[in-house]
């Protein structure tokens, strides 16, 4: 086990601090100045966490395995840590080590997040593509021609936008403009850590996909997969709805995912329920196909995190078959994925908890550096055009949080 994971001196059994119990009632601001080893995260059923740092605090680096949520969660009740909640920022690619944090006060609130005018001004933004737009959509053609020779059924390809800002960044107004665009969506500030253990960066974003949600046996799960960019005008942002709820193309992708979510619940739960068709989802950028599966546990030590490790990666993050599409995406994306398309949430002790995945994000270096990522789900019958302007939506999502004259030129970034 990383050192990280072991007990820190100065959080010897009967070392003096001020909390007796993890999560407390309060009304103060969730968003206002937070600060490096800070967590945020709220959920689309308006539950909002917010820490505020203290000697307490547990953070590491390390594989996300029970193993390694059992010795956290040990550590916590060593350092006094009453009804400790673990949160995770899990890469995409589960091999390598995840950051975690078990924070020693969280402040718990609850109803939607107050809307506070930011008065951070924002900076000057510097973006550079990784890949350009015009190398993205050769990357597209390229799967294009690995699916037409049958080598895969789907593939998710992604890009990255660098943004180098002209002062400091502030995570609290981030999140907050975040919050005022997307009040639904899964909320998150979760610290990144080094391998000493030790909060450097963090990884921000508006999720709007829940990967799954345990509550006792239960489970519940909304995958998305298929979408288009939505548009000012009202109707012909209705006509896009329509048109993406009746796509064969959309739909067949989605059923990909949702088929794929199923098989990987049948040895774990002994009822699952799919809807024959999804619905469609609206974010401030997209409409979304969306599918809500319940499913009922076998085994009530099965936490949330282990459905999640055994769901991950979906085809609405990778593509099918599974091992194609990773050995292809390595191939083709010019970048590392790090956190983005990986897992991002929160489990207390008791197995409950609620994962979402990574997306709609941006890894940030605690100063004035942050690496915004999007990606397009990739099936036969996809116009490389299209999934540029469906990457560039996407990725609007962050830059509006970063600077709202931003986004007229993002799209060309």
């Amino acid at each position: 086990m990383p050192a990280a994971l072991s007990a820190d001196p100065s959080a010897a059994p009967g070392a003096p601090f001020a909390a007796a119990s993890a999560t407390e009632a309060s009304a103060t601001s969730a968003t206002a100045t937070l600060a490096a080893g800070e967590v945020f995260f709220t959920t689309p059923m308006q539950q909002q966490w917010r820490s505020h740092a203290h000697a307490q605090d547990i953070h590491c680096l390390a594989p996300a395995t029970p193993h390694t949520v059992q010795t956290l969660f040990a550590q916590a009740r060593t350092r006094g840590i009453g009804q400790a909640q673990l949160f995770a920022a899990i890469p995409f690619d589960v091999r390598q080590p995840a950051s975690f944090s078990i924070p020693a006060r969280l402040v718990q609130t609850s109803g939607p997040l107050p809307q506070q005018a930011v008065q951070t001004p924002a900076p000057a933004l510097h973006t550079t593509p990784l890949p350009s737009p015009e190398r993205y959509a050769e990357l597209v053609r390229q799967a294009l021609a690995l699916l037409e020779r049958g080598e895969l059924h789907k593939i998710v390809l992604a890009r990255a936008l660098d943004v180098q800002a002209g002062g400091p960044l502030s995570p609290g107004a981030i999140v907050q403009r975040l919050a005022a665009r997307n009040p639904h969506a899964f909320l998150f500030h979760i610290p990144l850590c080094n391998a000493a253990g030790a909060p450097h960066g963090s990884m921000l974003g508006a999720s709007p996909e829940l990967l799954v949600r345990r509550s006792g046996r239960q489970l519940t799960l909304h995958p998305l997969a298929g979408s288009i960019p939505r548009h000012a005008d009202a109707a012909e942002d209705e006509r896009r709805r329509q048109g993406l709820a009746a796509s064969e193309k959309d739909l067949r992708e989605h059923r990909y995912v949702t088929q794929d979510i199923a098989r990987h619940l049948a040895p774990l739960c002994c009822e699952v329920d799919v809807p024959e068709r999804p619905s469609v989802i609206g974010t401030d950028a997209l409409w979304h196909l969306g599918t809500t599966i319940t499913a009922t546990l076998r085994d009530g030590a099965t936490t949330a995190l282990d459905v999640a490790l055994a769901l991950h990666p979906t085809p609405a993050l990778c593509g099918s078959p599974t091992a194609q599409a990773l050995a292809h995406i390595q191939a083709l994306e010019p970048f590392a994925r790090d956190y983005f398309a990986g897992l991002v949430g929160w489990q207390r002790e008791n197995g409950d908890g609620e994962w979402a995945i990574t997306i709609r994000c941006a890894q940030f270096d605690g100063q004035r550096r942050l690496r915004l990522y999007a990606g397009a789900g990739i099936v036969s019958g996809s116009d490389p055009e299209r999934e540029v302007q469906e990457t560039a939506a996407k990725l609007s999502t962050f830059l509006q949080s970063l600077q709202p004259q931003a986004i007229a030129s993002q799209s060309q970034s």
